[in-house]
């Protein structure tokens, strides 16, 4: 009998739909978990109760924290500005995950907004906003009045540091960009995967944990086309169904 296909729990995050409140993932990321072998689920922020969160854990094979609007609360990494785009619900099921990840040795996948949260998880902690830090010039954010298309086309470089899990694609790649929170210091334990060419961390990885790893752009944008974006969900989907296979 062959292996199903291994389970990917999808964070959701708090949304307005119609005026009501949501609870919600983008299209694209689930097709590029779909597109790579993986069977995508989507955990509510209820799913983060005690019970709940064991019963659905328990037939996770793989774990993507996806982008957001949101930002990660300031508490979380004792800071003390003031957030205007928070989602608490979204803090604590995704902090719950990358705690089940890191001890169980699941598989996880975190992007933008996900690699923020593994970042303050590991105690690091963030830029509220990378534009008011002195020495960081490339486009890090987006314009917001053009086309969705437009807005997420690559735009600058990251530069991929040797010894980690990314340096057997290569060098360097171009990636879009966009986000306002960045990292400011590294989380205890955590490796420096990708730099832009300012400084700014792009990517960063658990090297002691089979497959973790959080990039600050958007890999799930063009998924089959970008080489880099398939190495990754590559990679992701493979160390699930080796999860899987156990």
């Amino acid at each position: 009998m062959q292996n199903r296909r291994p389970i990917i729990a999808i964070v959701s995050c708090h949304k307005m739909v119609d005026g009501q409140p949501a609870q919600a993932v983008y299209q694209k990321y689930i097709d590029a978990v779909h597109f790579y072998g993986g069977n995508p689920i989507l955990l509510p922020n209820t799913a983060a109760e005690g019970e709940n969160f064991d019963a659905l854990i328990a037939v996770v094979d793989g774990i993507l924290l996806t982008g957001s609007y949101s930002n990660v609360a300031p508490a979380r990494y004792n800071a003390s500005h003031v957030e205007e785009k928070e989602d608490l619900g979204r803090d604590e099921l995704s902090f719950k995950l990358l705690a089940h990840a890191k001890n169980h040795d699941i598989p996880l996948l975190a992007i933008c907004r996900g690699l923020q949260e593994m970042n303050v998880y590991f105690a690091g902690t963030l830029h509220p906003d990378w534009r008011e830090v002195e020495g960081f010039y490339e486009p890090h954010l987006e314009d917001s009045s053009a086309p969705l298309e437009v807005q997420y086309q690559p735009v600058h470089d990251v530069i991929i540091q040797p010894d980690g899990r990314l340096q057997t694609f290569g060098n360097k790649w171009h990636v879009n960009s966009l986000h306002k929170q960045a990292i400011n210091k590294v989380g205890e334990g955590l490796f420096v995967e990708a730099l832009a060419p300012d400084g700014l961390v792009e990517a960063i990885s658990l090297l002691e944990h089979p497959f973790m790893i959080g990039v600050q752009w958007h890999p799930e944008l063009n998924y089959a086309q970008d080489n880099l974006s398939k190495f990754l969900f590559t990679e992701f989907i493979h160390y699930a169904s080796q999860t899987q296979a156990q």
